[in-house]
């Protein structure tokens, strides 16, 4: 079910909202590796998987089994970004920018700004008390 949510500006400056179901759900969980040919070589070539994405320019490869679930493999592309220091879920959105700006004004820690690859998703870097990583993630395509 989907929840509708609206962001405003109250009076004292901070960003407030009416509903807080935000994330529509878990779309994709990622792991930073330092080389994509070989994690390529290793999940494609040798144990099987599918390559639905590849792309150089980004540093991007998804994969995908037979019984579904996909993963994204990408070179560091941000601070804190390290190959063999993480996997990272991303939780779907619909707009990145007021997702952002909400989850800012509550002491959210972000890590960069907002990356978009064209045609294809937005992306934005966050950490947890934790410090463990997580990408908001909007679509741009249906």
């Amino acid at each position: 079910m989907y929840v509708n949510y609206f962001l405003f500006q109250n009076h004292q400056g901070g960003i407030t909202m009416t509903q807080t179901k935000l994330a529509k759900g878990i779309s994709m969980s990622c792991v930073t590796v330092s080389s994509l040919e070989e994690t390529k070589r290793l999940f494609s070539d040798l144990l099987g998987l599918e390559v639905k994405e590849y792309d150089k320019r980004y540093h991007w490869m998804e994969l995908e089994g037979d019984e579904g679930g996909r993963v994204g493999f990408g070179e560091p592309m941000g601070e804190g970004m390290k190959a063999g220091t993480n996997a990272i879920v991303s939780i779907s959105v619909d707009n990145i920018e007021e997702v952002k700006a909400f989850l800012e004004s509550h002491d959210v820690q972000f890590l960069g700004d907002i990356v978009e690859v064209p045609g294809e998703v937005k992306l934005a870097l966050f950490t947890d008390k934790d410090g463990n990583q997580y990408f908001l993630a909007q679509k741009l395509t249906s």
